[in-house]
């Protein structure tokens, strides 16, 4: 929905029409506090704002009402055009600025960007607020497996059945467990997570069954272990495959009665605790070669959820890769030529990898644009640098030189000519001139 505010009748009649024609809903105002009262009740995506009307005929008093509008983009409309009030405009939160007359294929083009922009700004909203209200569990994506996987983990959630999450490295498996936790009648009591390939195998029996002081050299006072620390709630064993072949003994027979000795100690001691372990490995392979229990298995594998690779994900990644940008630099954005490198990259190191890039992209960036070479740089690829043919003339080079600048500025700006124009030193018409000789609209 769009909302068109001017006191030219004429020019809401014909510019409505034209907007309808193109497929929008078009609401019509003819001065400021009726452009107030019908953004409050209908909360149009785009707000096409004249800066000269009643009460305050002033375009100042248009300014002042720009940021009443908030979060939809507003571009500005005036016969006022400067690029001194242009920028006013800009700071005061118009999204962009448009000189009467204006241009029908100019305006279509403006609109059409407005109203992405907002449709993605309410994407991304909606997804703040599902995240804050748990709907998504902490697992962000809107692809097919996501879906599958987080309607699994509502299934499983609320019995007592072991978990074994499988899947590749940096795909999320600590954040299955954390889901799956929080999402069962043990959320108030602790999520308690262990490495079993970070501990080493001599310790490993004491981090999870405590000890007695005195029981080993350097055990200098009794100690309680993680299965204790667990009670009432769930223990998380992270690579359970590389758990050593005396442990997977011993926590077998954990397993089979909740009952266990701590390290030196006589005494039997009991904790109700549910476990959800975790793999990149192939444990079926380890069954078979040994290396791993087939009771134990069996006992582990309750229920099986696996966390797809970043590639089988799809438009997850552009989504991800937004998110953890706000997370980490709240003013910064992607130019589209890097969310489309995003999307089109493998990332081997799955979300991980790609929260590490943009983490790194975002504190190295010069400016608040993101690019292309920002990412490459901070995943250690290297963007070629194409120089111009040999054979060009002087006037060939500097055209190409100047056309290579003003797509990149437009990049930046997320093709916002008010801003480009600004950032190149140049008047907003005669950037427009310019991409206009260069086919660039």
């Amino acid at each position: 929905m769009i909302l068109l505010a001017d006191d030219e009748p004429a020019f809401q009649r014909l510019t409505a029409g034209w907007l309808r024609a193109q497929g929008h809903e078009v609401i019509t105002v003819g001065d400021g506090d009726g452009a107030r009262d019908a953004f409050s009740r209908h909360r149009p995506d785009v707000v096409l704002l004249d800066l000269a009307m009643p009460p305050h005929l002033d375009p100042q008093g248009g300014i002042a009402l720009i940021p009443a509008f908030a979060p939809a983009p507003v571009v500005v409309m005036t016969g006022h055009a400067d690029q001194a009030l242009a920028m006013q405009a800009i700071e005061a939160g118009a999204w962009d600025f448009l000189a009467k007359p204006v241009d029908p294929d100019l305006l279509k083009v403006v609109v059409a960007r407005a109203v992405e922009r907002a449709r993605l700004a309410q994407e991304i909203a909606t997804l703040r607020a599902r995240g804050e209200a748990g709907e998504d569990m902490g697992l962000i994506g809107l692809s097919p497996p996501m879906v599958a996987l987080r309607a699994l983990i509502r299934r499983v959630a609320p019995t007592n059945l072991p978990v074994m999450v499988l899947g590749p490295s940096g795909t999320g498996k600590e954040l299955v467990a954390r889901a799956i936790h929080n999402a069962s009648p043990r959320a108030k009591e602790p999520l308690v997570p262990v490495h079993c390939g970070a501990v080493p195998a001599d310790l490993l029996e004491s981090e999870l069954f405590g000890h007695l002081k005195g029981s080993f050299t350097g055990a200098h006072a009794d100690r309680a272990g993680l299965v204790e620390a667990a009670h009432g709630g769930t223990l998380f064993l992270d690579e359970i495959g590389e758990m050593p072949p005396a442990m997977q003994v011993k926590l077998l027979r954990f397993l089979a009665d909740g009952t266990y000795q701590p390290v030196g100690a006589r005494d039997i001691r009991k904790s109700d605790v549910r476990i959800v372990a975790a793999t990149h490995r192939d444990l079926a392979a380890a069954v078979a070669d040994g290396s791993f229990r087939e009771d134990l298995y069996y006992r582990l594998k309750g229920v099986v959820l696996t966390t797809p690779r970043l590639d089988e994900r799809g438009a997850d990644k552009a989504l991800l890769a937004q998110i953890f940008l706000r997370r980490a630099a709240p003013e910064a954005r992607f130019a589209s030529a890097a969310l489309e490198w995003i999307v089109q990259r493998a990332w081997p190191g799955n979300v991980r990898e790609l929260r590490a890039a943009v983490e790194c992209a975002a504190a190295l960036a010069q400016g608040t644009a993101i690019g292309v070479d920002d990412l490459a740089f901070a995943t250690g690829e290297t963007i070629p640098v194409t120089s111009p043919p040999a054979n060009l003339t002087l006037e060939e080079e500097v055209a190409a030189l100047e056309r290579r600048r003003i797509v990149e500025a437009l990049e930046r700006t997320g093709h916002n000519h008010t801003h480009t124009a600004r950032n190149l030193g140049l008047s907003r018409v005669g950037l427009l001139k310019k991409m206009d000789r260069m086919g660039l609209r």
